[in-house]
């Protein structure tokens, strides 16, 4: 009978410990809809003239153009040597 009042016991304090006001304060992990174009706003009320068609300044011209052009290339995908990463990772040990 003792033990029956034990367990009685500790099933309501943990029904009441579940069901406490008290809970975990929940945050949502995204940002709530229509930030990102609040954000634009006021970066635009705080500085008008940054969305202007204005030449960008400070870039060297041929440093861009071969930046332009390595970028219409794309990637290599063939090795020089016709070997692999995983093949000389083999031969090296």
């Amino acid at each position: 009978m003792k033990n029956m009042l034990i367990h009685l016991a500790l099933i309501g304090i943990m029904l009441q410990a579940g069901c406490s006001i008290a809970q975990v304060d929940h945050k949502e992990s995204t940002l709530p809809f229509g930030s990102s174009v609040k954000l634009a706003i006021s970066q635009q009320t705080l500085n008008p003239e940054a969305g202007t068609d204005a030449p960008v300044v400070g870039i060297d011209g041929r440093y861009a153009q071969k930046v332009a052009e390595k970028y219409n290339e794309g990637p290599r995908t063939e090795a020089k040597d016709g070997q692999s990463i995983s093949g000389l990772i083999v031969e090296s040990k």
